[in-house]
């Protein structure tokens, strides 16, 4: 019989489709396909917001700079993962190793309940941004169906050709909407596989404070066990840290200014007579942006409980009955498990849900200088 792992299908799909599963087949064709599309697509996005900010309306600049900021973070997702494509796979080999080593002592079938619960969760936030593109999609042609402008693109972009001719107009939105949907697929990804990591871990955790709340497994060999595996727990969190801290560095930049420009889009939107399409187009985008900054403060938040739990669980044991050089390295282990297992934007600050209400703080203020402006 196969033990249960806490790596779903769900994310064995997305991360063979954005090309950084251990085994993809041709890896250099898939880091050239993403090269080229997004290259191609920041020059020409960029080009248009530069050559246009005198020009063009204030609605449809900051229309066009949410979409080209989500698009750069995106970029930068994949770059971070080919940098340190040893790290995600040593992770990934972990999770493995510890579902099947520890499988014998998860008395409570944890590890399978968080397999299902990671299941659930990765498949929504999948679906999730799928369904943005989608709306997206459908408010763009809906209001340009409503101001009687049918020759735009789904994003504005200055391409060396004339667009408004067929087939031209027809390729490059087919292009752009392919495009939409591969980078909101990657644009998940990470955030899907961090939440998938970080309940791997939590998992364990409980499985080992289970362990170590049975007050006749406490001796020398078990008390070595419980060092061991705390470390190994640490080693995982660290590895989590190094491969997402400047991923969360950017998504923290980013995500300020996206839902403060999405946020005020959706609020222009109420006071204008053809809004509907725009609302339409923006609610669920905002809504995935704000879950992709919450996770990121979550896990934060979680992992630094769960490596406190560890140090509470040993603090209860029955220490004071040992021999004094086995509780000495158990006040080690407790001492270690204090120091938490953060996450970190960059190397500059811990990320957790305070770090949450400041950027939803800060999106609110630059929108409401940007509604005083309009």
């Amino acid at each position: 019989m196969t033990s249960p792992s806490t790596i779903n299908k769900t994310m064995k799909f997305c991360l063979h489709f954005v090309g950084v599963w251990p085994g993809t087949p041709l890896p250099g064709l898939h880091k050239i396909f993403w090269i080229v599309a997004m290259t191609l697509s920041q020059t020409y996005q960029y080009d248009y917001i530069i050559s246009h900010y005198k020009t063009e309306s204030l609605v449809t600049l900051i229309d066009s700079l949410s979409i080209t900021m989500a698009f750069t973070l995106s970029c930068i997702k994949l770059i971070v993962s080919w940098t340190n494509h040893g790290v995600l796979r040593e992770i990934l080999t972990t999770m493995e190793k510890d579902c099947q080593k520890y499988a014998d002592i998860d008395t409570n079938n944890l590890i399978a309940k968080t397999s299902m619960l990671s299941f659930r969760l990765t498949t929504a936030i999948t679906v999730g941004h799928l369904v943005s593109v989608v709306l997206y999609t459908l408010g763009t042609i809906g209001y340009q169906e409503g101001s009687n402008s049918t020759r735009e693109l789904l994003f504005k972009m200055d391409l060396p050709f004339d667009t408004n001719e067929s087939p031209a107009y027809e390729l490059v939105i087919t292009a752009q909407f392919l495009h939409l949907v591969t980078s909101s697929l990657n644009f998940g990804t990470f955030s899907a596989f961090l939440l998938m990591v970080t309940f791997h871990i939590g998992c364990h955790v409980d499985i080992l404070c289970n362990t170590m709340w049975d007050p006749s497994l406490v001796d020398k060999e078990q008390i070595l066990f419980f060092i061991s595996r705390q470390q190994e727990i640490t080693m995982l969190g660290k590895k989590i840290e190094q491969l997402f801290t400047y991923i969360a560095l950017g998504q923290l930049l980013s995500n300020t200014l996206i839902t403060c420009c999405v946020g005020y889009l959706i609020v222009i939107s109420l006071s204008m007579e053809n809004g509907l399409p725009i609302f339409i187009k923006c609610i669920v985008f905002y809504c995935v942006i704000c879950i992709e900054a919450f996770i990121y403060c979550f896990v934060g938040e979680f992992l630094d409980i769960k490596s406190k739990m560890i140090a509470e669980v040993a603090y209860g044991m029955p220490w004071y009955n040992l021999d004094p050089n086995i509780s000495r390295q158990l006040v080690l282990l407790i001492l270690r498990a204090e120091k938490g297992m953060p996450l970190t934007f960059g190397k500059f600050s811990k990320l957790n849900l305070e770090s949450f209400t400041g950027i939803m703080k800060a999106s609110a203020s630059y929108m409401s200088v940007l509604l005083a402006m309009s």
